[in-house]
């Protein structure tokens, strides 16, 4: 049973690479993004999601989670018409810049970002409730 769980969690890391590219490379075109790139991000993040609950990883599960959010949400301020703020896209560039220096080469799908994460998490649940 092991061997299969760390089977899953490779693959998952490895995935989590992958998409983690996709995502800096759509944050990368440059902010404002519009609908359809920030329902590119939801669905990266959102997959990421569901793959790091697979695996028992509740840290990035709560990352992912929030990061897909996140990205819906600005979409939906977006199609409302309502302004977002620099800082918001900050926020976006910022989770998705942490997500790929911090597992981009496949050293334990975010685990060296202890410190940041918290913070830029707080900051985005801040800004999902209001």
């Amino acid at each position: 049973m092991d061997k299969i769980f760390e089977a899953l969690s490779q693959a998952f890391c490895e995935d989590c690479c992958e998409r983690m590219q996709r995502a800096a490379a759509i944050v990368r075109s440059g902010v404002p993004l519009d609908r359809v790139q920030l329902d590119q991000l939801h669905q990266e993040f959102d997959t990421l999601f569901g793959g790091a609950r697979a695996v028992h990883l509740p840290r990035l599960e709560h990352y992912f989670r929030s990061m897909a959010r996140y990205a819906r949400y600005l979409r939906n301020r977006q199609q409302a018409g309502k302004h977002i703020a620099p800082e918001a896209w900050e926020k976006l560039q910022t989770g998705v810049s942490i997500g790929l220096r911090c597992g981009g080469e496949r050293a334990g799908c975010l685990k060296h970002c202890q410190n940041e994460l918290p913070l830029l998490l707080h900051e985005i649940e801040d800004t999902l409730l209001r």
